[in-house]
């Protein structure tokens, strides 16, 4: 079974973070006074505006159970007149001893990027495309790569509070893992170890910012798969987050990805048609 990324996605991960450290050098830093997204809004239109956050984050457990957990992340957000990028990127490992006489053992590995182009047509309404990547083989996927294109618009703003919403178009290309792939009916032979799904995308994203020193981030997406629904997706996001001092916030989140029909398995294994994952991040704003 592979256990690690492609080799371009490490290095493209790699070469992205390095360069967002030497832009976040290069900026002078003024105080945040309040917590954000970090992601692009269309509140920010006509604006320029540039955001770059790290997290990380972590547990460990000894005695009976001893275990032990990582997460990192980045964001980075920049709004140039009617333009918008933003980069995101997730990775969480964990390990775990089963018993007392076992050794540690991985439990977690799994790693997420975005990276999304939008266009303002007015403080209302965008156009945007997106590439998302994927690789978490406990999950069964030794890469997921997706590309979206749709519509934004925005269904209520008021001061510090914005509820948005999105169609549009998915296009997902999923390489499984292991790859060959056994066929579950007969181990002797192999089954097609990738697949294309066409879908049909809807979000809803909530962001609110309480008071100075709390904000509150939800996205629900779902993905519908138009030539086989029963393959359909649902992703949901829950933040909740608080300044801490200054640049530092510390962030409350929660994740979960469902699949009503998992990867192809080998025989004798089995997928959950969901994926959770509870973190507690510590957050730092460089811009």
């Amino acid at each position: 079974m592979k256990s690690r990324p492609p080799a371009r996605a490490l290095i493209a991960c790699g070469v992205l973070v390095s360069a967002l450290l030497l832009s976040a050098r290069a900026h002078a830093q003024a105080p945040a006074d309040a917590p954000h997204s970090g992601k692009v809004s269309l509140d920010d239109f006509q604006k320029e505006m540039t955001s770059f956050s790290a997290s990380f984050g972590g547990a460990l457990s000894s005695g009976n159970t001893q275990s032990l957990q990582a997460t990192v992340g980045t964001i980075f957000g920049m709004v140039r007149d009617r333009h918008a990028l933003d980069l995101t990127m997730d990775f969480v490992y964990g390990r775990a001893r089963p018993s007392a006489s076992e050794g540690l053992v991985d439990t977690a590995r799994n790693l997420r990027s975005r990276g999304r182009y939008a266009i303002f047509l007015s403080t209302m309404d965008a156009l945007f495309v997106a590439g998302l990547y994927r690789w978490d083989t406990f999950a069964g996927l030794d890469a997921r790569l997706q590309g979206q294109v749709g519509y934004m618009r925005n269904l209520y703003t008021e001061d510090k509070l914005r509820l948005w919403g999105e169609v549009g178009y998915d296009l997902t290309y999923e390489n499984y893992d292991p790859d060959p792939l056994p066929d579950p009916a007969n181990p002797d032979r192999f089954v097609r170890g990738y697949q294309y799904l066409h879908s049909a995308r809807l979000f809803l994203g909530y962001d609110n910012q309480i008071n100075a020193m709390m904000v509150v981030l939800l996205g629900v997406e779902g993905l519908l798969n138009v030539e086989e629904p029963s393959d359909s997706r649902v992703n949901a996001d829950l933040a909740l987050r608080s300044v801490v001092v200054d640049r530092l916030q510390l962030e409350f989140k929660a994740s979960i990805q469902v699949d009503t029909k998992p990867p192809v398995r080998p025989a004798g294994q089995e997928l959950y048609k969901y994926d959770g994952i509870l973190k507690l991040n510590l957050i730092y704003t460089l811009i």
